[in-house]
């Protein structure tokens, strides 16, 4: 016998559901299984297509996420149902994050897991908790703020009332500062050893959820200028990649255009911007703008 069918927008006939239907959904929620076992390969993922729903478990984490809302959503938009899975996958992040007992673990806050998080200040708007997170303010539209790093692939930003009571601003600050340093403390070293400047530059891509925090890292900035001879642009387009390349490279342009599209194609995006760097500052990069082209009568009379 079909079994009934489960979830919205589901075509019923009667008290089954058609077995290409059936199919459908089967493919649907595979396709999410994949997404999110991609994502988060500390978990285990299941397909549930009696339920219609992806099951995720792992260490303090076992979370059913139904599927039959988006899959009605992808019917009534086919031409977004990229966009509209990647929405659903970041929307369910808040929900992978494993389960502490009290703020850090019942041990209370501590201190050497805080790391900057650098994200775009859209994508921090969306939480309505965000005015509780200390900050610190980066060019164009990406801030900084002070995050725990949780066991597996998960963060989470940290409220003030969880340290108000044990450190103050100054002290979360540094403590941040010291333990992003350390994250990244291999990268200078590595950048300064490299035989050369590639000519797309530099692809930076070992940490799937903090890459962006060595804009935080003074150390990495200067390596980075110090290997180039010069001023470099770098780009945070998606949460586990930064791209970096010589400023008075001839492949500029084409450095943007790749931004622009890993920022596109991200599965996590963060900024599309450019930034600029001396290895002491940071500051945002506008493109030159393009030098107007002569019209027919206008090269004939030059």
């Amino acid at each position: 016998m079909v079994p009934p069918a489960v979830g919205a927008g589901a075509a019923h006939y009667g008290d089954v559901t058609p077995a290409d239907d059936l199919e459908d959904r089967a493919a649907f929620a595979e396709r999410l299984r994949l997404q999110f076992a991609a994502r988060h390969r500390n978990l285990e993922v299941e397909a549930d297509p009696v339920r219609f729903a992806v099951r995720l478990r792992g260490q303090g984490v076992d979370v059913l996420l139904p599927l039959g809302p988006l899959h009605l959503d992808c019917t009534r938009r086919p031409q977004q149902t990229a966009t509209v899975i990647a929405d659903f996958v970041r929307a369910s992040e808040s929900r992978l994050t494993p389960r502490v007992n009290g703020p850090a673990g019942g041990g209370g806050l501590a201190l050497n897991r805080l790391l900057w998080c650098v994200r775009s200040r859209g994508h921090l708007a969306d939480f309505s908790r965000a005015a509780d997170l200390l900050t610190a303010p980066l060019p164009a539209d990406l801030v900084a703020f002070v995050a725990e790093a949780l066991p597996g692939s998960y963060m989470r930003g940290v409220p003030r009332e969880e340290w108000a009571a044990v450190a103050g601003d100054d002290e979360v600050r540094r403590a941040a500062d010291a333990n992003t340093a350390a994250r990244f403390a291999a990268l200078p070293e590595r950048i300064r050893a490299a035989g050369r400047v590639a000519r797309d530059g530099w692809r930076i891509g070992a940490e799937p959820l903090f890459q962006g925090s060595l804009l935080m890292v003074p150390e990495v900035l200067r390596a980075l200028a110090e290997r180039a001879g010069g001023e470099v642009l770098i780009a945070n387009p998606d949460r586990s990649l930064v791209l970096a390349i010589p400023a008075a490279s001839p492949a500029e342009e084409g450095f943007r255009r790749r931004v622009l599209r890993s920022w596109r194609e991200g599965m996590n995006p963060v900024s599309r911007a450019v930034l600029l760097t001396d290895g002491a500052r940071l500051d945002e990069s506008r493109s030159a703008p393009a030098r107007p082209r002569l019209g027919l009568l206008d090269w004939l009379r030059s």
